[in-house]
């Protein structure tokens, strides 16, 4: 699968009570465990609050299926890019 950083514009992100976020979190892996039972490959592995957005990284194997995800989900995809190079910073190896 390839690794794709998601950019979900939200006003006041930062401000949201945990329990909403993890409310939000649940329903969109409720979403991805019904689209991996329709043998789609796709999971979240992280996501990050910063200012006025949420960064995800998903597993995909296509930027369509992510756009899917966010439709059913009626959330946000303001911006898709694929991860093509990841360093981890405390060994400087790029894997």
């Amino acid at each position: 699968m390839k690794k794709f950083l998601i950019r979900r514009a939200m006003e006041g992100a930062s401000s949201v009570p945990k329990h909403e976020m993890n409310k939000g979190g649940k329903a969109s892996e409720k979403i991805l465990d019904e689209m991996r039972n329709e043998g789609k490959m796709i999971q979240q592995e992280t996501s990050y609050v910063a200012g006025n957005n949420v960064f995800c990284v998903y597993n995909s194997e296509s930027e369509e299926l992510i756009k899917e995800h966010a439709e059913r989900s009626g959330g946000v995809a303001s911006e898709i890019t694929e991860i093509t190079t990841v360093i981890n910073h405390n060994t400087s190896v790029v894997s």
